[in-house]
């Protein structure tokens, strides 16, 4: 069973993407973070991945109060991704409550880094978010499969995979490509048209993915089930 997780996109505090309300329901969504986390988890998320949008961009994190307050407001796992590169930011991120802290593509290169953090903080707890296009790591000279090999060698067992297309959506035929060789369980971040997409993912199942981190497919109601949540969601009067 492939496990779906939503992201929460955050810059300065709040939402970058506000969930869009269905017709026949005129609510207005939040744009505060701790409130769409409380949605999702009342729409049976049974984990959640959050991103700081800041901490990419300066390369440390920049929203972790608000992280902390994400995982004290839900009772399912916390993932979170976005500028981590250091062992002082993964080190207070965790003791705040995170369940997994995805490590920026660039940690590929400090391998001592990654071994501290998995002897201190176990495998479990320690990944790296891999970006690249048609298999080959964003801005470097060098591709995924190697990539992946470096950080297995660290004790890395999990990564968080991201090659996408124009629109944004998975791209299928580079993560059969990365999934066959790499020996790796996999965590697919990228949207998903819907249901039909999906399907698609079961087929790497035997290849170690087992998870897939959608963003605006869920926001915008790509998924048929997304009314029935609305629903619901409306009824409980959130």
């Amino acid at each position: 069973m492939i496990l779906v997780i939503p992201a929460i996109e955050i810059k300065d505090g709040k939402c970058t993407c506000v969930i869009q309300s269905l017709p026949e329901n005129p609510k207005v969504y939040p744009d505060d973070p701790i409130e769409v986390a409380k949605i999702w988890r009342k729409e049976n998320a049974k984990a959640l991945y959050l991103i700081d949008v800041d901490g990419r961009i300066a390369g440390k994190p920049q929203n972790l109060d608000v992280f902390k307050k994400i995982v004290n407001a839900v009772d399912i796992p916390v993932i979170a991704s976005g500028g981590f590169r250091d062992y002082e930011s993964v080190k207070r991120a965790i003791k705040d409550g995170i369940l997994r802290i995805a490590l920026d593509t660039v940690a590929y290169k400090d391998l001592e880094l990654l071994k501290k953090l998995i002897n201190e903080f176990m495998s479990k707890r320690i990944t790296i978010h891999i970006e690249a296009r048609d298999g080959n790591l964003i801005g470097e000279d060098i591709t995924v499969f190697e990539t992946i090999q470096k950080v297995k060698e660290a004790g890395i067992e999990r990564i968080i995979y991201n090659d996408i297309l124009e629109d944004r959506t998975v791209n299928f035929r580079a993560l059969k490509n990365v999934a066959e060789k790499s020996e790796i369980k996999i965590m697919v971040e990228g949207e998903l048209n819907g249901y039909q997409d999906l399907n698609k993912l079961f087929e790497f199942e035997k290849y170690g993915v087992d998870s897939v981190i959608i963003n605006r497919a869920l926001y915008y109601n790509k998924f048929p089930c997304q009314h029935l949540w609305r629903i619901v969601e409306a009824e409980l009067n959130l």
